[in-house]
């Protein structure tokens, strides 16, 4: 490594990490500018990990094992009677994983820079305002779905509104707060635009959880006003939102469905889904260890369309529409574990930063420099992401999408990135 190519490195990561979120909903697979970057920004510091040059943080290195875990739970049945099922999504998931963590040296000892993230959340969420709006009264379309689907359009959007909300709170000037906070409300525009209840549904735990944590620590005697103040702005937040008539539209219809499908299997939103519910269930309680795989599972729900168990339209779908109903019927408990922890490890490793900063002495409370504040503010977005994946999950399989998964590797591995104690550290010689 020359020493005219060392300035090239934080640039090209703070370009990768920028075109990532940038451009996560505005373009077509746009997670993968940046992703693609990274993997060759992990690749070119390999050999240096390799030969010891480089450390891995704890944190980060108990992420990168979890992901390994991962990514051999999506390997499950990716054999069938000898054969190698190439069209199955567990493949694709476990090759995908493979390279998420090729990629994460890129990340090692270094941060990306606060502009680069502020301004790729903002830009993102602006975009995926922007699009839905287009969308919607432009094009003509009854919800807004970006270059995906609806569901993972809004989720995805709801989450770049919150880190943009999140990250405006310390912005540096009255510009970029002002940005900050356009791009909140055109990221939650995006989600309103795309129907997407299963995120209405998270964002009063996000709301608890930014207006509780986007402020320093407090001793104990204040804890009980912050958290009053916290449900007040929170149940505000959610009576502006129910009083927006198209959430008013799709709540109602959500109820109303709900109640026919309790008498029998609907071809509706809410229909389909207690249909799929029901069948990961049952499938799972009589393959409950490894579960039956994707083309087990597509097999038994053609079976129980041709008994009329489910709605025909069920076989439109290859998934149950929560996420570990259906990780328990393709992948049994073996893959409901494996599951946990790729919820679990990341959000303890942010709740700790959360609860008082290492960096911190024991007794301090007071307000944090801009080091500690930068990690604080990171520890919160992966925070929420861990807890927004997890909620949208219950009502969607968010992982069964690309931009599912590589959102969730790539941003949980950039916030975890953003907890390191400095910035970019230079390699061992």
């Amino acid at each position: 490594m020359t020493a005219r190519t060392k300035p090239l490195e934080p640039l090209a990561l703070d370009a990768a990490v920028f075109l990532l979120l940038a451009l996560s909903l505005t373009v077509p697979s746009g997670y993968s500018w940046g992703a693609v970057l990274l993997l060759l920004l992990g690749l070119a510091r390999w050999p240096a990990v390799l030969m010891g040059r480089i450390t891995w943080p704890s944190d980060i290195r108990a992420w990168a094992i979890v992901i390994v875990l991962m990514g051999l739970v999506w390997c499950l049945h990716i054999v069938v009677d000898g054969k190698l099922i190439t069209n199955s999504l567990g493949l694709d998931r476990s090759l995908k994983y493979l390279l998420v963590f090729l990629s994460v040296p890129a990340l090692l000892g270094r941060r990306p820079s606060e502009t680069a993230v502020n301004w790729g959340c903002w830009i993102g969420a602006i975009g995926a305002g922007v699009t839905a709006l287009w969308q919607v009264f432009v094009l003509g379309w009854d919800r807004a779905a970006g270059y995906t689907n609806a569901i993972q359009f809004g989720n995805l959007a709801l989450l770049l509104a919150a880190w943009s909300g999140v990250r405006a709170m310390r912005a540096p000037d009255v510009r970029q707060k002002t940005i900050g906070w356009l791009a909140l409300l055109l990221g939650t525009v995006a989600s309103v635009a795309s129907g997407s209840r299963g995120g209405w549904v998270t964002l009063p735990a996000l709301l608890l959880l930014g207006f509780w944590f986007s402020a320093p620590p407090v001793t104990p005697a204040q804890s009980l006003p912050r958290a009053l103040r916290a449900v007040a702005l929170t149940l505000v937040a959610c009576l502006v939102l129910l009083a927006l008539p198209p959430v008013q539209q799709r709540v109602t219809i959500a109820i109303n469905e709900w109640s026919a499908a309790e008498q029998r299997p609907e071809n509706t939103s809410v229909g389909l889904r207690r249909a799929f519910w029901e069948q990961a269930l049952t499938i799972g309680q009589a393959h409950p260890w490894i579960g039956v795989g994707q083309t087990g599972y597509e097999e038994l729900q053609r079976e129980a369309v041709a008994r009329r168990d489910m709605p025909e339209a069920a076989l439109e779908f290859n998934h149950a529409h929560n996420e570990w109903l259906d990780m328990f019927a393709k992948r049994g408990l073996l893959g409901v574990a494996g599951l946990a922890l790729f919820f679990a490890v990341p959000g303890v490793l942010f709740a700790r930063r959360l609860r008082r900063d290492p960096d911190e002495p024991s007794d301090s409370v007071q307000i944090p420099d801009a080091e500690a504040s930068a990690r604080r503010t990171a520890a919160l977005c992966g925070l929420m992401t861990v807890l927004g994946f997890a909620g949208f999950g219950l009502t969607q399989v968010m992982f069964a999408h690309n931009n599912g998964n590589m959102m969730y590797l790539l941003t949980v591995t950039l916030w975890l990135a953003c907890l390191q104690s400095s910035p970019a550290q230079p390699v061992k010689s």
